[in-house]
């Protein structure tokens, strides 16, 4: 558990930076928010609503950074430790960093923002109940793209000393082929037939004119193959990458 824990302080290190560099960002974010305060006016938040879209690359972000911080690999496979607890340890690293974001937006935003404003109170349940929605979903996305960055960097490492400078070529087919083929199947009835199931309905009638629909299926296909790919991933690093 000590060894794990000196790895998961040495990835906030790598990547502390860009860290508080982004805890800067979301007060300015909260301050635009505020000077472009118009009455009864739901604009004012778009500064806030990209800010949180943005947190989609806040993981795979922390994650490259670590990866490419740490240079040659030899220092980083010469740990002990397993391939999945060194990636699993990134994958904290960002997951631990985009929560304190979120929350360090959500407190500027409320202290400098929303107790001022006494006309959004009619809005105030349905955007707390949509924020309770799009931010595990924003979170669960920034996971999912950092296992792809990592089975891509895998990928990389194992073929750069076998192919050399084509190594990207073959980095960036993997991923449009991959991703691609995954868009493809998604659109496909069999997913269809396999995810839609555990189906549910989000109404926000004070924000949208439409409910939002989800399906419990959609969630399990995106786990499993989130969880294979971090597998296969770690595979590859122990067994091609390391040889």
């Amino acid at each position: 558990m000590w060894q794990w824990s000196a790895l998961f302080m040495k990835d906030f290190k790598l990547t502390r930076t860009v860290f508080f560099i982004g805890l800067v960002l979301n007060a300015w974010v909260a301050i635009l928010t505020l000077y472009m305060e118009k009455a009864d006016s739901l604009l004012m938040f778009v500064p806030l609503a990209i800010a949180i879209a943005v947190h989609v690359i806040y993981v795979p972000l922390m994650v490259f950074i670590g990866l490419k911080a740490e240079g040659n690999l030899h220092l980083w496979l010469s740990n002990p430790q397993p391939a999945f607890k060194l990636l699993m340890s990134k994958v904290s690293n960002g997951l631990a960093m985009v929560v304190i974001s979120f929350a360090s937006l959500y407190a500027f935003t409320e202290l400098l923002t929303v107790h001022k404003l006494s006309w959004i109170e009619s809005y105030w349940t349905d955007i707390w109940r949509m924020g309770w929605f799009i931010i595990p979903h924003v979170i669960w996305l920034s996971i999912e793209l950092s296992v792809w960055v990592m089975a891509l960097w895998a990928i990389y490492q194992s073929l750069k000393q076998r192919i050399g400078r084509w190594s990207w070529a073959a980095v960036v087919g993997a991923a449009i082929l991959s991703g691609g083929g995954n868009a493809l199947f998604k659109s496909s009835a069999l997913y269809r037939h396999v995810a839609d199931w555990g189906g549910r309905t989000y109404h926000f009638p004070a924000l949208l004119s439409e409910p939002i629909h989800t399906y419990a299926g959609g969630y399990v296909y995106d786990m499993i193959i989130t969880v294979g790919l971090f597998i296969l991933t770690a595979w590859i690093v122990d067994n091609k990458v390391e040889g």
